[in-house]
């Protein structure tokens, strides 16, 4: 417990003048080392780091996209294009060296990885994309951590002080219904105070209901991304998905809401009518 607590500590260290310098490349600096070491993870837990050629193609894929993060502002209209270029020769490459590979490398394999490189690099991008939403891109991707963060937290005291029905003990034998409910809660509870001190202390105007009803969806979200991440490692055998930050495990399971909440946000930041945005 002392080791997760100075850890934690630590880390809320390092991440507060990241997030004071996010309109800076260092915040894209940061989200690009995260998701590099995240495929890594991954590349490692399903038994392909050592196939250099699919590994390194993963890892050079991440950084490539995070280079393009930090020219998006050349342009959105040559950004997305040259993104589905690169995704695509990405996609190419790693099926010609799994074929090439004559059978060392297994199919199921190299899908795996293509899918859950992409699902990280998604999710990351979108953390990116969202603090660059124009006029209240700062107050909107806080929303992502805030959203994840308070879930876990109200899903662990409600379970720990009123769990009784197991959730989906096949994959996460120590989560309980009342848990998951307590974490819905506790998503609301954070958006419901963020809501109120940019309000009252910075006058942002605050669409409270749209902000509620995004916090029962993200409570939803963050607990099935984290139930997803449980899956995979129980399926490969595992207990973390790594071990830099002690106590914690790896990147992925310290993001692995995060990973999961961040598109969401984003995609109904898109197709959300002007009117109804969080933030005015």
């Amino acid at each position: 417990m002392l080791k997760r607590i100075i850890t934690a500590v630590v880390c809320i260290a390092i991440l507060i003048p990241v997030l004071i310098f996010s309109d800076t490349w260092v915040f894209t600096l940061v989200l690009g080392v995260l998701a590099l070491l995240a495929v890594y993870e991954i590349a490692g837990c399903i038994n392909v780091r050592r196939k250099y050629l699919l590994s390194f193609t993963s890892y050079l894929f991440t950084a490539v996209v995070i280079f393009l993060m930090t020219t998006f502002f050349m342009g959105f209209d040559r950004f997305i294009p040259t993104l589905f270029a690169v995704g695509y020769a990405y996609l190419f490459l790693i099926f010609v060296f799994t074929m090439l590979s004559c059978g060392n490398i297994k199919f199921s394999q190299a899908a795996e990885l293509v899918s859950a490189t992409c699902y990280i690099i998604i999710g990351f991008l979108c953390i990116f994309l969202l603090r660059h939403w124009p006029d209240t891109g700062k107050y909107l991707y806080l929303l992502i951590f805030i959203g994840a963060w308070m879930t876990d937290t109200g899903a662990y005291f409600a379970g720990v002080l009123l769990g009784k029905h197991k959730l989906i003990p096949k994959v996460s034998p120590k989560k309980t219904v009342e848990g998951a409910v307590g974490g819905i809660f506790g998503c609301m509870a954070g958006y419901a105070v963020y809501g109120v001190i940019l309000d009252k202390c910075f006058s942002i105007s605050v669409n409270y209901l749209s902000l509620i009803v995004l916090s029962v969806v993200i409570g939803v979200v963050s607990q099935l991304g984290d139930l997803v991440a449980s899956y995979i490692k129980r399926e490969c055998g595992i207990k973390d998905f790594g071990f830099i930050f002690p106590g914690h495990g790896g990147v992925m399971d310290r993001f692995d809401s995060i990973i999961a909440v961040a598109p969401v946000i984003y995609g109904i930041m898109l197709f959300l009518p002007e009117h109804l945005h969080m933030f005015g």
